[in-house]
Parts: C-alpha cells; sequence; structure tokens
C-alpha cells in the first residue's frame, strides 16, 4: 500500500485559501437566509396592518348603522308619541343630533384608527426591509474580510518573493530611520 507524502506548503496554502471561501460563502448563505427572514416578516407586517384597517373601517361603518337605528328608533318613536319627527329645535331633533354627532366622531376615530394602522405597517415594514439589506451588506463585507484573511493566512504559511516580500522595501525605496531628514535630528 502506497503512503501518500507529507503535505507541503502549497498544498496548506491552498487549503487556507479553499477553507477561507467556504467560510465566506456559508456566510452569504446565512446572510441571505436572514435577510429573507426580514422581507417575510416585512410582507406579513403589511398584511397585518392592512386587516387591521380593513377591521377599523368595518367598526367604523357598524357604528354609521348603529347611529341610522337610533335615529330612526328616536323618529318612530316619537312620531308614534304623537310629536313632530322632523320639527327643528324639537326634543327629537335635539337627540338624533347628538346621536349623529355621537357617531360621527366615532366614525372618525375608526377612519383615524385604519390609516394609523396602515400607516405604521409600512414604516415597520420599511425597518425590516432595511434590516435585510444591511444583513446583506454586512456579509458581504465579512466574506470578503474573510477570504483575504485565508490569503494572508496562505501567504504566511508558504511565503513566496512575489507574494510577501512585495510590501518590504526594495533597493529604491527610501527607508525611515527616524530624525526629521534634512531638517536635522531630533
Amino acid at each position: 500500500m502506497k503512503m501518500m507524502g507529507a503535505i507541503g506548503g502549497p498544498q496548506l496554502a491552498m487549503m487556507s485559501v479553499a477553507m477561507g471561501v467556504m467560510g465566506a460563502a456559508s456566510k452569504m448563505n446565512e446572510a441571505r437566509a436572514t435577510a429573507y427572514q426580514y422581507q417575510a416578516q416585512a410582507t406579513q407586517t403589511e398584511l397585518q396592518g392592512r386587516l387591521e384597517a380593513v377591521k377599523a373601517r368595518q367598526e367604523g361603518n357598524q357604528v354609521l348603522e348603529t347611529m341610522n337605528a337610533v335615529m330612526a328608533a328616536t323618529t318612530a318613536r316619537s312620531s308614534a308619541g304623537g310629536l313632530s319627527p322632523f320639527s327643528a329645535g324639537e326634543s327629537v331633533d335635539l337627540i338624533n343630533t347628538y346621536s349623529m354627532r355621537q357617531g360621527v366622531t366615532e366614525f372618525s376615530i375608526s377612519r383615524d384608527n385604519a390609516a394609523i394602522a396602515e400607516d405604521m405597517s409600512k414604516y415597520q415594514a420599511g425597518i425590516y426591509r432595511t434590516a435585510a439589506a444591511n444583513t446583506m451588506k454586512a456579509a458581504r463585507t465579512n466574506a470578503m474580510m474573510s477570504v483575504m484573511g485565508s490569503v494572508l493566512k496562505a501567504g504566511q504559511l508558504y511565503p513566496t518573493d512575489g507574494f510577501t516580500n512585495m510590501f518590504l522595501p526594495s533597493g529604491n525605496v527610501p527607508v525611515y530611520h527616524g530624525g526629521l531628514g534634512p531638517y536635522g535630528n531630533p
């Protein structure tokens, strides 16, 4: 049985880069899943806001229906009692005016609640969408840092003249040796 040789510097360097790329891909997939979750929460929040708005509108319509029923009952009772139901300034008119004012107030509150529910759901959905976008931006940055870190690690494992020495000064580059240069030493 033939034994494989020991793993050398180039193989270790390649493994380091490969692991860095795989780690970056894993981070991107994780971030993508989180971003999808945020997008789903945004959609769900908007739908919930619409449902709350519909419920508030239904309550407002129910208030108007109740107001109409109260006014009709007041008119019918006054007519049955011998009062003129449509005379201005009479007690029947005052009761109906009060009922109408209360009904319109309740209806307006319901309409405002519907608008608030929709606006707040859109606002919250926007927050979730921003979180999704920021998650992906951070993931791209982290992935790039992971890959670059693995490339630097590969350079440490298997240094070559072209990679590891490119940041070292050559003969043409001035090297700082302390002092103030031509202006004298401190």
